[in-house]
């Protein structure tokens, strides 16, 4: 299963393989218990474009759309969404039902088909050390050490984005 670390700030390719810039953060409305991402946000030279997910396809070493840049109407992110990178990076949440408060290291996706899900939230020192990019060497020092690394993570549907830093995160639409 990819991680959120692992896609944000690909560079973004056009259908026909022109750099157009690079994956800022996606978006979701969470009101499913396993919620689809719905847009994409590029960072490009003339600024933000949202975008839907559905145009746009992960590949080993970038992302890609469907079509060209230019023939994509822009969209608008509506209230409630939230971003998973700049809205639930960082920030305490509620984890089970009455359960304690977390910080969300990193957000656990599936891929099937043209649809990506949010899974889960990683919770542990795994989901931190993959995102600065030192997951695989901190493993090998936990093995050399006899250790293991844990990966918690919390199922989607028992994260409380009502509790926590300041008992809700900032919403996207801004």
């Amino acid at each position: 299963m990819p991680y959120l670390s692992d896609i944000l700030h690909r560079r973004v390719l056009d259908a026909s393989g022109d750099d157009i810039g690079r994956l800022k953060d996606l978006v979701i409305v969470p009101t499913e218990q396993y919620p689809p991402v719905q847009w994409a946000i590029l960072a490009t030279s003339d600024g933000e474009r949202v975008l839907r997910w559905a145009e746009c396809a992960i590949e080993s070493a970038h992302v890609r759309l469907r079509r060209r840049l230019e023939g994509l109407a822009p969209e608008r992110i509506p209230p409630g969404a939230v971003r998973l990178g700049s809205d639930l990076l960082d920030r305490e949440v509620g984890v089970a039902p009455g359960a304690s408060l977390a910080f969300v290291n990193d957000v656990q996706l599936e891929e099937t088909g043209r649809q990506l899900r949010v899974m889960g939230a990683d919770i542990g020192l795994a989901g931190l050390l993959r995102r600065i990019g030192i997951e695989r060497l901190a493993g090998l020092v936990a093995r050399i050490a006899g250790r293991r690394l844990g990966r918690p993570v919390v199922p989607w549907q028992e994260v409380d984005l009502q509790r926590g830093s300041g008992s809700t995160p900032p919403l996207a639409s801004r």
